[in-house]
C-alpha cells in the first residue's frame, strides 16, 4: 500500500472515530472516567515512584563511594534495595517527627480553649441574665410553627443525610483501597526500575523508527535528570522557607515557631500552594491562643511568604533546573491552572526540557545555514 493510501486511510479513520465520538459524548466521557479510575492507582504509584528514585539514586551512589574500599563488596541489587528501605525510613521519620510537634501542640491548644470558655461561662450566664430578656416574641414564634410539617422536612433532610454520610464513606474507603494499590505498585516500581527501564527502552527502540526512539529516550533521560534537579531544589528551598518561617516568628514573638517552621518545610515541598497550606494551619494554631497574634502571625507569614515567592524560589528552584526566574513562574502559573498540585510539580522541569531541547534544534539549524552559506 503506497504512503499517500495509507495517509488518506489514517485520516479518514480519525475523521470518523471523530465524529462518533462527538455523536455520543455522553458515553465516551463516562468511558473515560471508568478508564481514568481504574488506572489511577498505576498512575499515582508510578508518581510516587518517581519522586522516590530522586532519594534513592543520590543514597545508591553514595553507598556505592562508602563501599567502594570494602574487600566484599555488596551487588548491586542490595545496594538498590538499601537505598530504597533508607529512603522509607527517611520519609517515616519525617512524617513521625512532624506528628510529634504537632498533636501535643494541637492537644495543649484546645485544652486552654476549653479553659477558657469554661471560666467564662459564669461571666456570660451573668450578662444574659442581667439584660432581662422578652421572651414573648420566642412563644409567638413557638405558636405560629407547623410541627407536623417541620418533623416531615426533618425526616426528610435525615434521609438526605444518611445518603450523603453513605457516599463519603464508600468515597472514603475508595481513597483508602486506591491509596493502598498505589503505595504498593510504587514499591514494585521502585525495586524493579532498572529491569522495567530496560524493557521500555526494548519496547520503544522495537516500535519506532531509529530517530524518533533516539528523540523520546533522549527526552525521558533528560526529563528524569531534571526533574531530578528540580526534587532537589526544591527541597533546599522548602528548609530555608522553614528556617525563615522559624526565625520570623522567633523574631516577632509568636507562639510555636519551630512547629510552624517544621510545617512550612514539609508543605513548601508542593510550589507556590504548600506554604499557604502551612500558613491557614499556623495561624489556627495562633488564634486558639491569642486573636490579635493571629493577625501579627498571618502578616508576618505573608510578608515572608512574599519575599520567599519573589526572590528565593525562582533563584533557587530555577537555577538548580536551568531556568530563569520568570520562566519558572510562568511554567508553575500554566502547570497549576491546567492541571493544579501536579502540573505545578512537572511543568517546571517539563519546561526545562522543552527549552534545552528547543535551544539544541535551534544551534543545529543555525548551524546548517552557516554550512550552506
Amino acid at each position: 500500500m503506497r504512503s499517500n493510501t495509507k495517509q488518506a486511510l489514517l485520516v479518514t479513520v480519525v475523521g470518523v472515530t471523530l465524529f462518533v465520538a462527538l455523536l455520543r459524548l455522553s458515553d465516551v466521557l463516562a468511558f473515560a472516567a471508568q478508564l481514568v479510575d481504574l488506572v489511577l492507582p498505576i498512575l499515582a504509584g508510578g508518581i510516587l515512584a518517581l519522586f522516590l528514585s530522586v532519594p534513592m539514586a543520590g543514597l545508591e551512589k553514595r553507598l556505592g563511594r562508602l563501599f567502594a574500599k570494602a574487600r566484599k563488596q555488596p551487588s548491586g541489587k542490595a545496594l538498590h534495595l538499601l537505598s530504597f528501605l533508607l529512603t522509607l525510613l527517611g520519609v517515616v521519620l519525617v512524617l513521625v517527627l512532624a506528628l510529634t510537634l504537632l498533636i501535643p501542640e494541637l492537644v495543649q491548644s484546645f485544652h486552654s480553649l476549653y479553659l477558657q470558655i469554661e471560666a467564662n461561662i459564669p461571666r456570660w450566664t451573668a450578662y444574659l441574665h442581667a439584660q432581662d430578656p422578652d421572651m414573648g416574641w420566642l412563644m409567638s414564634r413557638l405558636e405560629g410553627i407547623d410541627w407536623e410539617q417541620l418533623l416531615h422536612k426533618v425526616t426528610s433532610g435525615l434521609d438526605t443525610v444518611l445518603v450523603n454520610a453513605a457516599g463519603a464513606v464508600s468515597a472514603t474507603v475508595n481513597l483508602v483501597v486506591t491509596a493502598s494499590f498505589a503505595l504498593i505498585i510504587s514499591v514494585y516500581l521502585s525495586l524493579g526500575a532498572q529491569s522495567l527501564g530496560h524493557q521500555a527502552r526494548t519496547l520503544v527502540r522495537a516500535y519506532l523508527k531509529p530517530g524518533h526512539a533516539a528523540w523520546v529516550l533522549k527526552f525521558c533521560r533528560l526529563f528524569r535528570q531534571s526533574f531530578a534537579n528540580f526534587l532537589t531544589g526544591q527541597c533546599s528551598e522548602a528548609v530555608i522557607l522553614g528556617m525563615l518561617m522559624s526565625l520570623a516568628f522567633s523574631l516577632f514573638r509568636i507562639p510555636y515557631g519551630s512547629l510552624v517552621g517544621m510545617l512550612t518545610a514539609i508543605c513548601a515541598i508542593i510550589p507556590y500552594v504548600g506554604a499557604l497550606l502551612s500558613c491557614v494551619i499556623s495561624v489556627f494554631l495562633v488564634l486558639l491562643v491569642d486573636p490579635l497574634l493571629a493577625v501579627r502571625a498571618l502578616l508576618v507569614y505573608l510578608a515572608v511568604q512574599f519575599i520567599e515567592n519573589q526572590f528565593i524560589y525562582p533563584r533557587v528552584v530555577g537555577k538548580s533546573v536551568g531556568l530563569s526566574p520568570l520562566y519558572t513562574l510562568v511554567a508553575a502559573m500554566i502547570g497549576g491552572k491546567l492541571f493544579g498540585i501536579l502540573g505545578i510539580l512537572f511543568f517546571i522541569p517539563l519546561t526545562a526540557v522543552v527549552l534545552e531541547l528547543v535551544k539544541e534544534d535551534v544551534c543545529r539549524r543555525l548551524r546548517t545555514k552557516e554550512t550552506l552559506q
